[in-house]
């Protein structure tokens, strides 16, 4: 019989289903709320110089706002500091940071994607989809903002560019800046 000779995930990492990360505990806490711990299984490089490091500083556990799976959780990572090998480098430790959580970032990449749908194909307001989800306004807009910038990046125009209006517009970025100007306006926010 042939067997699969790479690594297997365990069942709860492949159900939490969080891309370069595996499930490396859950409780049960006494409300229902489920707390998942995990830790990254990529190497770290330094944002410094890049040189890829296994020589741990330390490691803490980090909360991580997440999309619900099956109801509410509360994501700890455990996320791991580093030396830095490189000489020259002036950073001498660094954090790892993973695609799903970029350095400095308290929320997951999949659940500021599902705001950013929620709104735009759902046509849910920021403050419902904050709701819906269980975070706060200000993150559903600054993932709404971060998404216009993309579009613009991208060669989408929105509005007080030349090209507003023309056909590569596509109905989501119309959507997008629309709710995106509506909020911060009906926020108080200057424009």
């Amino acid at each position: 019989m042939i067997e699969p000779t790479g690594a297997r995930s365990d069942a709860a990492t492949i159900i939490f289903n969080l891309p370069d990360y595996r499930v490396i505990g859950v409780d049960v806490l006494a409300f229902g709320q489920r707390r998942i711990r995990v830790e990254s299984v990529l190497e770290a490089g330094c944002r410094g110089c890049g040189t890829i490091s296994h020589r741990r500083h330390s490691r803490r556990f980090q909360r991580v706002r997440d999309v619900l799976v099956a109801g509410p959780v509360e994501v700890l990572w455990r996320k791991r500091r580093f030396f830095c090998d490189e000489s020259e480098c002036p950073r001498k430790t660094f954090a790892e940071a993973t695609p799903q959580v970029p350095a400095f970032s308290r929320s997951t990449a999949r659940l500021r994607t599902a705001l950013v749908d929620a709104v735009i194909r759902s046509g849910r307001s920021a403050t419902e989809a904050a709701t819906a989800f269980g975070v706060s306004w200000w993150l559903v807009q600054r993932a709404l903002n971060t998404a216009v910038l993309e579009l613009s990046e991208r060669g989408h125009a929105v509005p007080g560019d030349a090209g507003f209006g023309s056909s590569k517009d596509t109905d989501a970025a119309d959507v997008l800046w629309e709710t995106c100007i509506y909020e911060m306006s009906s926020s108080g926010m200057k424009i």
